[in-house]
């Protein structure tokens, strides 16, 4: 049981403007929230070294650069400890795997590839089911056309933002990009807070260079935006998945309108597979989740709702390295 951090309106306004843009300074902070830059560097860095704050992650629209997104579900057999851990190290360093993470309920791990072709992806899974095969149960692969994903309004509740456009990540015309553009979306995958100053000496390119590339990559939507990875444990929150079928399929534009303005909403999955609807939510405990389902399956039709709990990202980066 991780045990949470107390943290005052002061610091859930930190994290509410990191979460906005991670790469704005500590001054624009500072500002924002009304404290002084100094207040705002000690108080990030106390969340940090108490591990709320986890990292910084940049939302790339990799359909821009010619890539989609295919999700594996897979459920553990009859394993110990040191074969799960064989099995996500092997996974982790994948460079085609951009998201891994533990889950709980149906499926033990959710692994997320993007690939250009069909046939990249078939080469990677033949060469995953030859190594470690004998350890899952089962896999369900589920191909992504369009991802919805929305900044954390519970954590102040503000309802003024409630009307914000998301980040969208999908279902685009590939755009116009060089390998140094690139190399900049890769560290900035890792981590999108990263100073200019280091992104010129890592790619030995100058910092102007760099700075407008960077707002070329903006204006193009291929950098969407800039988020903060954040242990929910750490401020008393949970996170699940709702895969659902519904039973009439009419109610899914009224069901996505709901679920655009509800502040515990974080993603919409849209995906090419027998599931009508898949969000992800951040909410406080099982028994939020549950009034929130109920008043999905009050106010819309549902057939069925099967619940997964994340336990842990191992690993959170939004393009191939």
């Amino acid at each position: 049981m991780i045990e949470e951090v107390k943290l005052d309106l002061k610091d859930k306004k930190i994290l509410f403007e990191l979460d906005k843009n991670s790469r704005q300074s500590n001054s624009e902070i500072a500002k924002r929230v009304g404290l002084n830059k100094n207040t705002v560097n000690y108080k990030i860095n106390r969340m940090t070294q108490e591990g709320v704050i986890k990292g910084y992650y940049s939302v790339i629209d990799s359909s821009k650069l010619g890539y989609f997104s295919i999700r594996i579900y897979l459920k553990f057999f009859n394993t110990k400890t040191e074969d799960e851990k064989k099995m996500i190290e092997w996974l982790n360093n994948q460079k085609i795997v951009g998201v891994l993470a533990k889950i709980d309920t149906i499926y033990d791990l959710v692994l997320m590839c993007w690939v250009k072709n069909i046939y990249e992806f078939e080469d990677f899974l033949q060469e995953f089911k030859k190594k470690f095969r004998k350890h899952f149960w089962q896999e369900k692969v589920h191909i992504f056309s369009k991802v919805l994903h929305f900044k954390r309004k519970y954590l102040l509740s503000q309802k003024k933002e409630y009307n914000e456009e998301p980040e969208t990540i999908g279902g685009k015309e590939i755009s116009d990009f060089d390998e140094l553009d690139l190399k900049i979306l890769r560290l900035l995958a890792k981590n999108a807070r990263m100073p200019l100053i280091d992104i010129s000496s890592k790619l030995e390119t100058p910092e102007r260079t760099i700075a407008f590339r960077i707002k070329q990559l903006e204006k193009k939507k291929i950098l969407q935006g800039y988020r903060i990875n954040l242990e929910l444990q750490k401020i008393g929150f949970e996170y699940y998945k709702l895969n659902f079928i519904l039973n009439d399929f009419s109610k899914y534009e009224e069901l996505e309108n709901f679920c655009k303005s509800h502040e515990n909403v974080i993603y919409i999955d849209k995906t090419l597979e027998e599931l009508d609807f898949e969000i992800d939510v951040e909410i406080r405990n099982k028994q939020e989740l549950l009034k929130l389902i109920s008043e999905i399956k009050e106010k819309f039709s549902v057939r069925n709702v099967d619940i997964l709990e994340l336990k842990e990202y191992i690993k959170l980066e939004s393009i191939p390295q």
